[in-house]
C-alpha cells in the first residue's frame, strides 16, 4: 500500500518520495501504477531481498543509509580542522601532524555518531591525505622544482597520500566506534 499525500505530517516532498520507494521495494508486493495495472517489484537476487527485508533499501543522499551527505560534510569539516590543527603543532607538524589530525577527527566522528559512517569518513580522510601530499611537495623548496616533481610523480603521490589518509581515517573511525560501543554497552555482573 502506498501512502497518500495527506499522511505526510512534515510536508517534506523527499520524505514522501522515500516512503513511496520503500513501499515499492518492500517484500516484492505488487504495486499499483498510474494505469491501475500491477507491477511486480520483486528483487532479482536473494541479497537484494535480504537487504529489503532488513529495511535497507540502499538509498543515497542526505538521509541515506549507505552514504549521507550530511555526515560527509561533517567529516570533511572535522578532517579539515584536524589537518589544520595537526599541521600547526610545533616540532611535529607537517605530514605526521596532519595524519594525526585526520586520525583524531575520524576518531571523534566515530565516537560521536551513532551510525557507521566509514564511507564518508574514509572519503574525507583520503581526500585530505592526497591534498596534504601535494601541498607538502609544493611547499618544499622552489616552486618550479615542486611542479616538475608533480608532473613526474603526481599520480603515485596522490595514490599514496590518499591511501594513507583513507587508512588512517578508517582506523580512527573504527577505534572511535569501538570505544563508543564499549562506553554504551551494559555491564553484566
Amino acid at each position: 500500500m502506498q501512502p497518500s499525500k495527506e499522511e505526510s505530517s512534515d510536508g517534506d516532498p523527499m520524505d514522501d518520495l522515500d516512503d513511496l520507494l520503500d513501499d515499492d521495494l518492500a517484500d516484492g508486493e505488487p504495486t499499483a501504477s498510474s494505469d491501475g495495472a500491477g507491477t511486480d517489484a520483486a528483487p532479482a537476487d536473494s541479497s537484494e531481498s535480504a537487504a529489503v527485508a532488513d529495511g535497507d533499501s540502499g538509498r543515497l543522499g542526505a538521509s541515506g543509509r549507505w552514504f549521507s551527505a550530511k555526515a560527509f560534510a561533517l567529516s570533511v569539516v572535522a578532517v579539515a580542522v584536524g589537518v589544520f590543527v595537526g599541521g600547526a603543532i610545533p616540532l611535529i607538524g607537517g605530514t605526521i601532524g596532519s595524519a594525526g589530525g585526520v586520525f583524531l577527527a575520524a576518531f571523534l566522528i566515530g565516537l560521536a555518531l551513532s551510525a557507521r559512517r566509514y564511507v564518508e569518513t574514509g572519503l574525507a580522510g583520503g581526500a585530505a591525505g592526497a591534498l596534504v601530499a601535494v601541498t607538502n611537495v609544493l611547499g618544499v623548496g622552489f616552486l618550479p622544482i615542486g611542479i616538475d616533481y608533480l608532473q613526474q610523480w603526481g599520480l603515485p603521490l596522490l595514490a599514496v597520500g590518499g591511501g594513507l589518509g583513507l587508512a588512517v581515517a578508517l582506523l580512527g573511525h573504527y577505534l572511535g566506534r569501538d570505544l563508543r560501543a564499549g562506553l554504551t554497552a551494559d555491564i553484566d555482573g
